[in-house]
This record gives C-alpha cells, sequence and structure tokens, in this order.
C-alpha cells in the first residue's frame, strides 16, 4: 500500500532536518572509503620502456617487442607508474657477432622512480629475440710491425715470417669490407743473436665491432752470422753522353759484400751494380761510387771512386 501523505512528510522531515551535516559525513564517508581503498594492496600489469643499445657500430633490424610488468602495490603508488613508466636497459656485448640475440629479462632489470613504493613480480615476456644487422666474414693478411735489431756480427736471414699469413675478420658488411689487412701489435727485439719465434697479438685497436680471428699469430725470423764475399764488378757509367764516350779507371774494382750466409753464397756478380755517375764537365773528373746490391746485402767498393775520361775522337 502507498504510504500516506503524513508518513512522507515525516521521512521528509527526517531527511531534511541537519541536511548540511549529513551531506558532509556522506562525503566525509566517501573520502574515508577512497583513502582505505587507495592503501590497499592490488596486481596491476603496468607497460615498460625497454631500452637496448646494440654493439658499436651496428643496429637492430626489427623493432623491439612490448614489454609488460607485473607490480604489486597501493592502487596509489601504482598510479605513479603510468606517469614515470619503469624502464629495462640492456647494453648487448661488443663481441656478439651473430644477427640473433636472445634477450633475457627479469624483474630485477627493472627501473623505477625512487619515491615509487612497489614491488615487481614479473616480467611479460622474459625473453626478447633481438635481430641486428648482417654480419659477413672476410680473409685479410697479417702485417707484421716486427722489428728485429741483431746484435753485431749478425743479420736476420730472409726477413720476419707470420704464421698464419692471414687472419679471418667479421663484422657489419661496411666495416669488413674497408679491411685489406691487420697488423700486429708493435714489438721491438733488439741485440738478437738467435733465431727468433714469439707469439704477437693482433691490433685491434680502431677496429670497433670487427672481430679477429685468431687474435694472436706467430712471427719469427733466422738470425745467423754474417758472412763475407768479396766480388769483382764492372763499374757502370751514368751519363746522358753517347755511351762509350767516358771511360773509367779503374773499369772494374772489388765490392765487399756482406749479409747472410745464404744470401752471399748465392750472389752472382752481376746481381751487384757500381755506379759512377758523370756530372758532364769537361775533361777528366773524380767521382764516387755507388754500390747497389739485393735488399740484405750491403757493399763496399775498393777504391772507392774512380776518374772518368772522355775518349779523344780520331
Amino acid at each position: 500500500l502507498p504510504p500516506s501523505s503524513s508518513r512522507l512528510a515525516k521521512i521528509r522531515a527526517a531527511i531534511l532536518v541537519n541536511w548540511p551535516a549529513k551531506l558532509t559525513a556522506l562525503l566525509l564517508s566517501g573520502v574515508l572509503w577512497a583513502a582505505v581503498a587507495a592503501e590497499e594492496p592490488t596486481t596491476q600489469l603496468v607497460p615498460v620502456t625497454l631500452e637496448v643499445e646494440p654493439p658499436h657500430g651496428r643496429r637492430m633490424s626489427t623493432k623491439l617487442p612490448p614489454v609488460q610488468a607485473e607490480y604489486v602495490g597501493s592502487t596509489r603508488e601504482l598510479i605513479k607508474l603510468y606517469s614515470s613508466p619503469p624502464v629495462i636497459r640492456k647494453v648487448l656485448p661488443d663481441t656478439l657477432t651473430g644477427s640473433e640475440f636472445r634477450l633475457e629479462l627479469s624483474p630485477q632489470d627493472l627501473v623505477t622512480g625512487r619515491r615509487i613504493n612497489v614491488r615487481a613480480e614479473d616480467v611479460q615476456p622474459r625473453s626478447v629475440d633481438i635481430h641486428l644487422d648482417a654480419v659477413v666474414q672476410h680473409s685479410v693478411r697479417v702485417e707484421p710491425r716486427v722489428s728485429i735489431v741483431p746484435d753485431s756480427g749478425y743479420a736476420v736471414d730472409g726477413g720476419i715470417g707470420v704464421s698464419p699469413p692471414t687472419v679471418i675478420v667479421s663484422g657489419p658488411a661496411a666495416a669488413v669490407q674497408a679491411l685489406s689487412s691487420v697488423s700486429t701489435v708493435r714489438l721491438e727485439l733488439r741485440s738478437v743473436s738467435t733465431p727468433v719465434q714469439r707469439t704477437v697479438a693482433i691490433d685491434t685497436t680502431g677496429l670497433g665491432v670487427v672481430r679477429v680471428m685468431p687474435e694472436s699469430v706467430q712471427v719469427s725470423a733466422d738470425v745467423t752470422f754474417v758472412a763475407e764475399r768479396v766480388l769483382t764488378v764492372p763499374v757502370t757509367i751514368r751519363t746522358d753522353e753517347r755511351p762509350g764516350t767516358i771511360v773509367a779507371d779503374p773499369a772494374t774494382v772489388l765490392v765487399t759484400v756482406r749479409g747472410t750466409r745464404r744470401q752471399v753464397i748465392g750472389l752472382k756478380p752481376d746481381s751487384v751494380d757500381v755506379i759512377a755517375t758523370s756530372s758532364g764537365t769537361a775533361g777528366t773528373e773524380r767521382v764516387q761510387l755507388e754500390v747497389i746490391a739485393p735488399d740484405g746485402i750491403t757493399g763496399v767498393a775498393m777504391p772507392d771512386s774512380v776518374t772518368l775520361t772522355r775518349r779523344t775522337r780520331g
């Protein structure tokens, strides 16, 4: 049955009596409920900013997938994560030569603001596949930056050998294709009187992300006694005049050559040149001789100068 008008009047009067106080109490109740609810712990998925730094000189070929983190905390604290999202920062190793890398993620990687009181429970996904630009390989020769100074009376026989003579370089195509050779680190050996064999590292300074395999090589050199030999060598006259116009006195000289035993024994007289260069002046002139010998051989002429004379016609 519908309430009587007197009953409705009583209800209206009860509601309207002290209505400001009743409204204030209602509002305070709502505020208190909201405050209590905001402090109650809850679980929520929050977007995460994933920052990945690739190896120096390389680029990622695909975009990073979205990442979320599960946080536990009060609603008030969780709301702060939306204005200051958590971050995961990862640096890929420079030694990485492949084009794919699986990056593992964990709650311990998450970084949040210092004044946000929440706890990370999980990261979704737990791993991310990173795709990098392609890596190529190329074989290049090794240049030894090795200096060997033999002891007095000794010489390096046959130069410096490198084993292996080539190495494999790998990395981004542009960086690898720009290399035609690599070199060893600098090594100086002094007062050497015995054969040399050393393991020397490849100098990777300036190579950036380019990797070298193997990372070191063997350098070797045969150091032997210096041998001497005396050769009789004709004097060659260097002049702009017609051949035969000028004669040298003496026409042949003795040349003492010095070098390793193997080089000196196998040396032929025509492998050594003795040059007398005419200045072009009239009459006779005395000029110094120049001895030109193969690499690794030194030569001294005796006498060390000759007299050049122009022949008279008739």
